[in-house]
């Protein structure tokens, strides 16, 4: 038996019984015997029923961008996972620098570094962050970032993502979930995440198991796109160019196939893969260690993601060459996400269209 199977075995009566508390849960949240509170503002949580892995954070900040291009003052509320800080809640100011918030996750780094113009609200109860947010900042949308089985906090919308290459976590958690996938009934729209072109039968048969589960939510279909590789002084490194080189790669992502997925599927022969748990922060001794055996194999740089990169030591000093792979969050069909999150939160629609406008901020409120 296989270390993963015998893992699964082990794990899942365990997974099944939490599955079982969760389903209760949500129950007694749906009876009214448990309360819902809300915000002032609108709140849309972006979430998932796997244990991480499909991409809530780069679609977070995708959405928090398409938001605000329509002029609507939008923050974001996490949980802040793996955060150091001390602070029951905390907000973060728009504008505040990436590395001014070492000890709020890595999360909460990688909105910094592409949302120059939203607030972060952090702490265990996201109602509680989004009040202290609302009582300093304007604001129209909350996104909740993992926000699925967080039911103390009423939403408008739920935006449920799945990996369209093992969204039953199979191939890498046994079939362990949060949740069972009947949970997806909950769910207002399911977004189809691939890593690169998927296969049409594979995104078929997927949108065919999630209609019969949610036969009433919006499907939709997001794909991560290699756009290029960077490095620290402004060094960067095409996709043709980094296909001539010898990378090791090394992540520490809820499913870090997908990564190295994204990688080969763009013809980069990767010489080695190294992971490590979800949200692990490196020591230089790890560093060390890949670097000895990139050097062992003959590979002449390494890869690694943006996510991996604001984990990394302060200082860390490497004697081969260290890229990030930048990325892009594409939505296949972008207009029309966008036109229905309008509808669905009472905002007019053409504010939101691939080439519209401002909306009013109390245009949002009045419809609250």
């Amino acid at each position: 038996m296989s270390v993963r199977k015998s893992f699964s075995s082990i794990a899942r009566p365990g997974a099944q019984l939490w599955n079982a508390g969760a389903a209760l849960r949500v129950r007694l949240y749906q009876r009214g015997l448990l309360r819902q509170r809300c915000l002032r503002a609108k709140v849309v949580s972006i979430g998932n029923i796997a244990w991480g892995g499909t991409g809530k954070t780069p679609f977070t900040i995708w959405l928090a961008g398409r938001l605000q291009s329509a002029g609507l003052k939008v923050s974001i509320l996490t949980r802040g996972y793996g955060r150091t800080s001390p602070e029951r809640n905390k907000v973060i100011p728009p504008g505040t620098a990436a590395d001014a918030v070492g000890m709020d996750g890595d999360e909460v780094q990688l909105y910094l570094r592409h949302l120059s113009g939203v607030a972060v609200g952090i702490g265990a109860s996201r109602y509680d962050a989004g009040r202290l947010l609302e009582e300093r900042f304007p604001v129209d949308v909350h996104l909740v970032d993992d926000g699925f089985q967080h039911l103390a906090l009423a939403r408008d919308l739920d935006l449920v993502l799945l990996d369209a290459s093992d969204p039953w976590c199979k191939q890498r958690m046994g079939g362990l979930l949060r949740e069972s996938p009947r949970a997806l009934r909950r769910a207002s729209a399911i977004l189809l995440r691939c890593h690169g072109p998927a296969s049409d039968d594979a995104v078929r048969d997927l949108l065919e198991q999630a209609h019969r589960i949610n036969p009433a939510a919006r499907t939709f279909q997001v794909r991560t796109e290699l756009r290029n590789f960077e490095a620290q002084r402004g060094i960067s490194c095409s996709v043709a160019e980094m296909r001539a080189r010898r990378p090791v790669a090394f992540c520490a992502l809820g499913n870090p196939n997908g990564f190295f997925t994204t990688l080969t599927n763009e013809g980069i022969r990767l010489l080695a893969c190294r992971t490590y748990h979800d949200h692990h922060r490196y020591t230089p001794e790890d560093l060390a260690r890949i670097e000895r055996l990139a050097r062992r194999i003959g590979a002449d740089c390494l890869i690694t993601t943006e996510k991996d990169l604001v984990n990394l030591p302060t200082g860390a000093a490497l004697g081969m060459p260290l890229y990030w792979a930048a990325v892009d969050t594409i939505v296949e069909q972008e207009a029309a996400l966008v036109h229905w999150i309008g509808q669905s939160l009472g905002i007019d629609s053409k504010s939101l269209s691939a080439d519209g406008g401002a909306v009013s901020r109390q245009e949002v409120s009045a419809s609250r």
